[in-house]
């Protein structure tokens, strides 16, 4: 008994099979994430190491060095990044994607024990841990208000980031532009001269006056009590009155060399939210949990907890919330489906001119989708970009099996057998092996997907897994409740309205024109093949001339503004180019926000990022990609600071240019050189509209040089020259300090020149010491300074020096790699070398990908098909579409301005397994009219006329179903229309073109075989 026989005669077990996963479906809607872009787990180990006073060579080369050595040795390892700043080395290990994070973290780890006793004494244990590499804050709060800058922040470290903390699914919080409270003792230099204390008296004096220690028990007979020998100051005016040294016999207080204030940390962060200071609070959810539903818990508690209690004075403002744009993304792909479905539908209805059978078809898409909406579930996925557009393709391509049963059931009504019963089994049988045919064609082009690594093969994973469920769903429901239905309420009426006629008619005369190209097809074949070669030889046209981008611009209402002041600008300077900025972006009246940081992406105090807000996207009459062009151009006019508007990156990282790339080498100089003549050469490139490079190599210095016999002839050490010029230039964290009673936070007690008392670099000679005999020792008498230039930072790249570039083309990615190869052919020496990173990098593994990936779908697509046919030619000659929906989908990208990415890739796989139903359904019907006695000719002028209305019906769905999201509508659309375009080119350009090429190659090669074994 078949399955359509069986669902026949029980028709309960067949709704209540088709129940259960509509069951299934619902539940799991309620319960299923919600998210941008699939989980994207990149292996990211960071190691970061200590070494206080090490300038950035000292680093590179003792500490750096030293890391990246010992952990070459780590396999799975892709490329290996560093940074050497003053005082912090950090090392990036970037794991090859299927590398299992934890295995990483031990292994490195282990090899990182084995190096530590190769480092500096003085040097920190280096510190190892896990780096979510897509670590953003999905919120950002900023905290105003007319407190002092200590109180807000204050307030926002112990109490707001504290309940933040608890709100399940965050991770961490950043802090924009916070300044913790410090206890600062701002040093005199004239007036410790004038008192005779040394930067070491004030040190000494904290280490014995300002402690806390323990002072164990006294215990008596029945009773004990704890010795507490707290004698620390816990009032500002006792520690102002610590005694720091005598002179003539009376005490010098601490208040007589320094000023003593409850203040702030070092002025180096600044935070502004429309040019208003303020303090910036942003939430990092926890790696790969539920983005939507983590933002909707933020705000709830800050509505319902946090807003309620804000002392007088203070707002709190929710500046942006990344949950918004995807919400209003799967809002928009939702109503895609909605309409993807009443256009199916209406498909249906047309070619069947039947209400009844509308629904019978229709039933499938609302079964279908449930069970992939299950399976999403079940698999640990989210709905987001992906399968969304998953179950968007599934409408058109579920209903295409109900499609062919049903037909074919009504065709039997209609000219064979009026018995609903015998007509729904034989009908259902007939077309059977046809239909799961086509749907395991489709089925197998995502078996390729498991070879697929990288960021591709994720993305597109999740893709796969939603369309192979809702497909072979679709095959389940088409051989069960599909011929259940007809057998039980579809009509075949004799008598029909004046509509019913009227679209007959047209439906004939596609009949009879399709039967007379069918004749001349068969007369002219070799024409038909020419010219179809013809076609799919313009694909190389096509291809050339589609741009070619990782990923199509999204419009999130949104981008970024990376901000650079020459190197060794003061933090005053940097704020006010930065306030510049702002005035220029509140140019632009669609920008409605711009939030302003120094000091969070970069402990350089000449860098900068302002984070802008747009109207949403009803409100505006221009996209976010030419709100970035209009805001490079205006801010390019800027004198005496750079800024850098890129959108967000999509995949990790801290800046989202859409060409990144490192130059890198053997020699830190070369690779300076090199660097300032490929970005001179890449500006006046006219298809270039601006680049940027993070080498930071001059950075004015002030160079201490001692004279040592000097230095041991006053009694001294070189020690304690460089800590006193530490201690005033630098500062000094001595000790902590809470008051009493408190609120159970311990703080710093910082201890500084004060602030404007050394602006020059000969101020440092006025610091006096103190000999060995007691006497009085001016810097100047032991030392001297140098200025010179010097780097800020020291990069490399796989253990080379290294030079990284952020580049915005005008032109699409494709085009600009090529240019920079050529750049890079004409200009590098033996040695050096260019290579991409980010999402350049990405583009470049997915197109190689990408052949491997449709040469390994086409294979296994004729697996199945030899399979299935039981002959080694006939899939060939079903796979003949294939080459045209390619052509077809080329076609659609270039004219509609689209580029070839990562999603229209997908869409190209794609068609790969749709167009093969076309084709399975000519030829299967075909070899059955040959198996019953026909010859060829005669076999193909039968099935081919039979099958043109279901092959024209089942692409139709598929097209309108994708139209709405082709037509670029809505929140995400972007995302969206490369694979809509991609698709309904291609299976416009396939039905067109298969309903004519089929036949002529069948009848060639089935003729030529008939006549040679004399049939």
């Amino acid at each position: 008994m078949t399955l359509p026989e069986l669902s026949i005669k029980r028709h309960v077990l067949a709704w209540m099979l088709s129940a259960v996963l509509l069951l299934f479906g619902v539940i799991s809607s309620n319960r299923v994430g919600v998210d941008r872009l699939p989980r994207l787990d990149f292996p990211v180990i960071s190691v970061s190491t200590v070494l206080k006073g090490g300038d950035p060579e000292i680093i590179d080369s003792s500490v750096t060095n030293v890391i990246e050595t010992a952990i070459t040795s780590v396999p799975g390892i892709e490329h290996i990044s560093s940074v050497s700043q003053s005082s912090i080395s950090r090392v990036n290990i970037i794991f090859a994607l299927d590398k299992n994070i934890d295995i990483a973290f031990t292994e490195v780890q282990a090899k990182i024990n084995q190096a530590v006793s190769r480092l500096p004494k003085d040097a920190d244990p280096p510190v190892i841990y896990k780096v979510e590499a897509n670590a953003q804050p999905i919120i950002w709060l900023a905290l105003q208000g007319d407190r002092t800058a200590q109180q807000i922040n204050q307030y926002a470290a112990n109490v707001i980031k504290k309940k933040l903390e608890s709100v399940q699914g965050v991770g961490a919080i950043w802090m924009g532009g916070q300044q913790e409270r410090k206890i600062r003792v701002n040093l005199l230099p004239e007036r410790m001269a004038a008192h005779n204390v040394a930067p070491r008296d004030i040190l000494d004096t904290f280490a014995r006056e300002h402690i806390q220690t323990a002072g164990g028990f006294i215990v008596g007979e029945n009773t004990e009590h704890q010795v507490k020998l707290d004698l620390e100051f816990h009032r500002i005016e006792d520690l102002a009155g610590m005694i720091v040294g005598y002179r003539s016999g009376a005490p010098v207080h601490l208040r007589d060399v320094a000023e003593i204030e409850d203040g702030i940390d070092d002025h180096r962060y600044l935070a502004r939210l429309n040019g208003t200071p303020t303090v910036g609070i942003g939430v990092v959810k926890i790696a790969n949990t539920n983005t939507v539903a983590t933002a909707r818990r933020v705000i709830e508690k800050v509505e319902k907890e946090l807003r309620p209690q804000l002392p007088p004075g203070m707002q709190l403002q929710v500046v942006g919330d990344d949950s918004i744009h995807i919400v209003s993304i799967i809002d928009s792909l939702k109503e895609h489906l909605i309409e993807g479905t009443l256009l199916a539908a209406l498909v249906v209805w047309f070619f069947l001119r039947s209400w009844r059978s509308t629904v019978i078809i229709s039933l499938a898409i609302p079964v279908s989708l449930m069970g992939s909406i299950a399976a999403i579930y079940f698999a640990g996925l989210t709905l987001n970009t992906m399968t969304m557009l998953a179950l968007l393709l599934l409408i058109g391509v579920v209903v295409d099996d109900a499609i062919v049963v049903l037909e074919n059931i009504f065709r039997h009504r209609e000219e064979i057998d009026p018995d609903p019963l015998n007509a729904a089994i034989h009908g259902a049988n007939e077309v059977a092996f046809a239909v799961m045919a086509a749907t395991l064609s489709l089925v197998c082009i995502f078996a390729a997907v498991v070879f697929i690594p990288g960021v591709f093969g994720q993305m597109f994973g999740s893709f796969a897994i939603v369309v192979t469920v809702g497909v072979l769903v679709s095959l389940f429901v088409s051989l069960t409740l599909t011929p259940m239905l007809c057998s039980r309420y579809l009509d075949v009426d004799k008598q029909h309205g004046a509509l019913y006629h009227r679209l007959d008619r047209i439906l004939q005369g596609m009949d009879h024109l399709y039967h007379r190209l069918l004749d001349w097809t068969l007369t002219h074949r070799w024409k038909v093949i020419l010219a179809t070669t013809a076609v799919v030889a313009s694909s190389v046209f096509f291809f050339s001339a589609v741009g070619k981008t990782f990923v199509p611009d999204d419009d999130e209402g949104r981008f970024l503004v990376m901000v650079r002041t020459p190197l060794g600008s003061s933090i005053d300077y940097t704020d006010r180019k930065l306030a510049e900025v702002e005035a220029t972006l509140r140019k632009q009246k669609e920008l409605v926000s711009q939030f302003a940081m120094i000091g969070t992406m970069s402990p350089q105090v000449n860098q900068a990022v302002v984070v802008v807000r747009m109207l949403p996207r009803h409100q505006r009459k221009i996209s976010q990609q030419q709100a970035i062009a209009t805001a490079t151009r205006a801010l390019s006019t800027l004198a005496g600071v750079q800024a850098f508007p890129a959108p967000y990156p999509i995949i990790g990282g801290a800046r989202g240019e859409p060409m990144q790339f490192v130059l890198s080498g053997p020699s830190l100089d070369e690779v300076a050189r090199l660097s300032n003549e490929i970005k001179n050469r890449l500006q006046q490139d006219p298809d270039i509209i601006s680049v940027d490079n993070d080498l930071q190599l001059d950075l004015p210095q002030v160079v201490l040089q001692a004279d040592r016999q000097r230095i041991a002839a006053a009694g001294l050490s070189s020690a304690e020259v460089a800590l006193a010029i530490n201690l005033i230039s630098g500062g000094i964290d001595i000790a902590k300090y809470n008051d009493q009673p408190g609120d159970g936070q311990r703080y710093d007690i910082r201890v500084k020149a004060k602030e404007g008392s050394i602006t020059r670099p000969e101020d440092l000679s006025k610091i006096f010491l103190r000999g060995q005999d007691g006497r009085m020792v001016r810097m100047d008498s032991v030392a001297s300074f140098d200025e010179k230039l010097g780097p800020a930072s020291i990069n490399r790249y796989d253990l080379a020096y290294a030079a990284n570039f952020f580049v915005t083309p005008r032109s699409d990615l494709g085009k600009a790699t090529t240019r920079l190869n050529q750049i890079a052919k004409t200009l590098l020496p033996p040695g050096y070398s260019v290579k991409m990173i980010g999402a350049a990098e990405e583009m470049g593994k997915t197109m190689g990908q990408t052949g491997f990936l449709m040469l390994l779908a086409l294979l296994l697509l004729y697996m199945v098909l030899a399979s299935q046919f039981n002959s080694f030619l006939q899939p060939a000659i079903v796979m003949l579409a294939q080459p045209l929906a390619v052509v077809g989908g080329l076609a659609a990208l270039w004219a509609t301005g689209q580029t070839l990415n990562i999603i229209s890739i997908v869409g190209l796989v794609l068609l790969i397994g749709l167009v093969a139903k076309n084709s399975i359904l000519l030829v299967d019907l075909t070899n059955q009219r040959r198996s019953q006695g026909m010859k060829v000719e005669q076999a193909l002028r039968d099935a081919c006329p039979t099958r043109m209305r279901p092959v024209v019906m089942t692409s139709a769905t598929v097209i309108l179903a994708l139209l709405p999201a082709a037509l670029g509508l809505g929140a995400g659309a972007e995302l969206n229309q490369p694979l809509a375009v991609t698709v309904i080119g291609g299976m416009i350009s396939s039905t067109l073109l298969t309903l004519v090429l089929v036949p002529a190659v069948y009848s060639l090669i089935e003729g030529w075989r008939e006549r040679r074994h004399g049939k």
